[in-house]
């Protein structure tokens, strides 16, 4: 992916590339995770307020992350700064290591009370788990999604129906316990991290959390480690780097988008802070629902931009084979949701009520990008299908891929050579994959295969006798 500052929304905004900097001063190199946390938080700031009508039905302004990354690249330290700008925005945040499903959704307890007759009486009430009320939740034990258990999978499940939309009823979280029911609503915001795992369900990815959540997958080879490992390195006995955007700035920002957002709901409703402060959950639901279609509004040049959004989603799944195009076409209505989300959030730190095509634009810049990265990742590292392709399959696809290709001689190096670049671009070809998936599939599968030489700048590949 580009970096950041390369993104409309980061350029226009100069609060948006201030905490987009804040974030590197903490993780480095981590720059989309960074501009992904700043949604991640806004959209929690925004929950209580903001409903997006979508015909008969409607979505919420949250946004779901789920970060692919090895370990000790920064997601750790990441979710402290995270944390930090939650806690002095004066929203509850929690992490999620491990536990039972009644850690997520609440349980049953027994107090003891003193009754209206004076008497000590037992009684069982609900306690709250942690998806349940308006926090941000870290969820640190992501692998566990991709490769869910038995008792995971309806952990899984929770998580998912903790991402549908606030206010409707697949929002409510259900467990019956003890011969009762409990339930939750959930205005949790998720931030789900873990290492790359080694293989993936396909349930989870044609019916799961990943079709709720925006994915973002990050390689990282030893040459990265190492520039990264240089840069903390020389931040050693330094004081870190002046921001025109200080993180004061940043957080109050927020506190101010949160203060607007409750007053524009207030004033379309015609509500006192006193009364909306002493309503229910369920009352102020049904408050921000009725002032829905007037919170936000869309102009002309927004639904004139729909257009490019769906022809630019659907033209990254022309190449690919039937297979993975098939998987990554039920992605597509949650990139065409998140779409109209972050247009909603643009419109927000653009301070209009109005969501025009240029936030749009803006989005789909973003979302754009994350969804050629997700196909990548699905491409290179997720089982489709029954199993694997075994390693035999693998040698059979570049050795086809190698013939095609016209040899030449090396000078002084004999003869058998073929252009690194050219067999790789024939396999993709053959297979109906990206060039970047191509160059991925070779250093996992077939670059051992092959000597490697260099005449200039050109790369040429020989198979080696043992695999003759």
């Amino acid at each position: 992916m580009r970096r950041a500052v390369d993104y409309q929304a980061v350029q226009k905004f100069d609060f948006f590339r201030g905490y987009v900097d804040q974030f590197g001063e903490v993780s480095i190199d981590n720059d989309i995770p960074a501009m992904l946390s700043f949604f991640f938080i806004q959209g929690q700031i925004a929950a209580p307020y903001v409903r997006l009508p979508w015909g008969n039905t409607h979505l919420d302004p949250r946004v779901h992350c789920f970060w692919i990354q090895p370990s000790r690249t920064g997601k750790s330290i990441a979710w402290e700064f995270v944390g930090d700008v939650l806690k002095d925005c004066d929203i509850a945040y929690d992490a999620y290591t491990s536990g039972s499903d009644a850690g997520l959704i609440g349980g049953v307890t027994t107090e003891t009370i003193v009754n209206d007759e004076g008497k000590k009486e037992q009684v069982t009430v609900q306690t709250d788990g942690m998806l349940g009320g308006r926090k941000a939740l870290n969820f640190d034990e992501g692998s566990i999604i991709l490769n869910p258990g038995k008792h995971s999978q309806e952990t899984v499940l929770y998580l998912q129906s903790a991402c549908n939309p606030i206010g409707s009823n697949s929002n409510i979280l259900v467990k019956h316990l003890s011969g009762r029911r409990i339930e939750t609503e959930s205005l949790a915001s998720l931030w789900i991290t873990t290492y790359p795992p080694k293989g993936v369900k396909e349930y989870v990815l044609t019916k799961g959390i990943f079709q709720r959540v925006l994915l973002y997958w990050s390689h990282w080879d030893m040459e990265r480690r190492q520039q990264v490992s240089q840069i903390r390195m020389n931040r050693a006995f330094t004081q870190g780097e002046e921001s025109t955007v200080t993180y004061e700035d940043i957080v109050d920002y927020f506190k101010g988008l949160e203060k607007r957002l409750a007053e524009r709901v207030r004033a379309l409703t015609e509500t006192t802070f006193n009364e909306w402060d002493n309503m229910t959950r369920e009352q102020q639901e049904d408050l921000v629902q009725s002032c829905m279609h007037e919170m936000f509004t869309a102009d002309d040049s927004f639904y004139a931009a729909t257009y490019d959004v769906v022809d630019d989603f659907y033209s990254l799944l022309k190449d690919l084979n039937f297979a993975i195009a098939d998987v990554v076409a039920s992605f597509v209505p949650a990139m065409e949701n998140y779409s109209v989300i972050l247009a909603t959030h643009i419109a927000m730190m653009d301070d209009s009520w109005v969501i025009t095509g240029e936030h749009l634009d803006m989005a789909k810049d973003i979302l754009y990008d994350l969804f050629k990265n997700l196909i990548q990742w699905l491409e290179g590292e997720v089982e489709v299908g029954a199993k694997k392709i075994e390693k035999e399959q693998h040698k059979k696809d570049w050795m086809a891929a190698f013939n095609s290709v016209s040899s030449v001689e090396l000078d002084k190096r004999g003869d058998g050579w073929r252009k690194k670049a050219a067999v790789i671009q024939q396999y993709c070809t053959n297979l109906h994959i990206t060039r970047a998936t191509g160059f991925k599939k070779f250093n996992d599968w077939a670059a051992h295969m092959f000597n490697a030489a260099k005449d200039g700048a050109t790369v040429y590949i020989r198979l080696k006798e043992a695999e003759a």
